[in-house]
């Protein structure tokens, strides 16, 4: 079998690492867009049974403990604390690095607010953390259930938000991995909102795991025409192609990736 160009192995890596520079720059109305971290495999191993607050306490802290005044903060209702008291958690959270603590802490001042939109906030903040995590089982699962009870109050209140039913897409392949559910969800928000680049490129990552690669090309060519000043896009489309094993696509996308994100940096 002939080997496949040497440069398809350079739009791969470049491909990534652009996913990685670029994705956390564009927005959604309601947090960052993130791709799904592809752990699938290993949300089989995620405690499914609800776990405690105590439990995830206990795996936030397994080689140190915080300040008894944290300790104190932590098994409290944090919805029920004063804004500032949740500020000086953050603070320390943040000061400490403890990133799946921080976006438990974000996640209770966004719900605190209680609309729709700060509610949406909170839990794609605990589900995109718990994505995160997975190297973590208990936290990731603590932050999984946390943030589909939030997703669920959403939806309760509007079942068409596409970003809450974004992060559900999420949870339903990930935590749950149901291939099924979260099928059956991409397609009717899809469906809500064909335009959406959060969940368009959650479809993208879906193809790609499964090695749909014509329809994930199909797909890069759809972000592309969503959003043409994203050079993430022209370099997914490359590598997309390059396991395609069409190396004058390849090349073709990888160039203008490379034009379009030289184009962006002198504006």
């Amino acid at each position: 079998m002939e080997k496949k160009p040497r440069v398809l192995w350079i739009v791969a890596l470049l491909a990534i690492l652009l996913v990685l520079l670029y994705l956390p720059k564009f927005k959604t109305s309601t947090g960052t867009l993130k791709p799904a971290s592809g752990a699938s495999a290993a949300a089989q191993v995620l405690p499914q049974d609800p776990v405690s607050r105590n439990d995830f306490v206990n795996a936030l802290f397994t080689e140190s403990r915080p300040p008894e005044w944290m300790g104190r903060i932590l098994f409290q209702p944090l919805t029920d604390l004063p804004q500032d008291t949740l500020q000086k958690a953050l603070k320390w959270a943040n000061e400490t690095g403890n990133a799946p603590l921080v976006s438990f802490i974000q996640s209770a001042l966004a719900e605190k607010q209680g609309n729709e939109e700060n509610l949406t906030t909170a839990a794609r903040t605990l589900v995109f953390a718990a994505s995160e995590s997975i190297d973590n089982p208990v936290v990731a699962a603590y932050l999984f259930q946390q943030g589909k009870r939030l997703v669920d109050a959403v939806l309760k209140l509007n079942p068409k938000n596409i970003p809450a039913r974004n992060a559900l897409i999420v949870y339903q392949s990930e935590y749950e991995n149901q291939p099924m559910k979260f099928l059956g969800t991409l397609r009717e928000t899809i469906a809500m909102d064909s335009n959406n680049l959060e969940t368009r490129f959650l479809r993208l990552n879906l193809l790609r795991k499964s090695a749909q690669w014509k329809k994930a090309a199909e797909e890069c060519q759809k972000l592309i025409s969503l959003q043409p000043q994203n050079p993430v896009w022209y370099f997914q489309a490359s590598d997309v192609y390059g396991f395609m094993g069409d190396s004058v696509n390849a090349r073709m996308y990888l160039n203008l990736a490379v034009k379009v994100q030289n184009r962006n940096k002198t504006k």
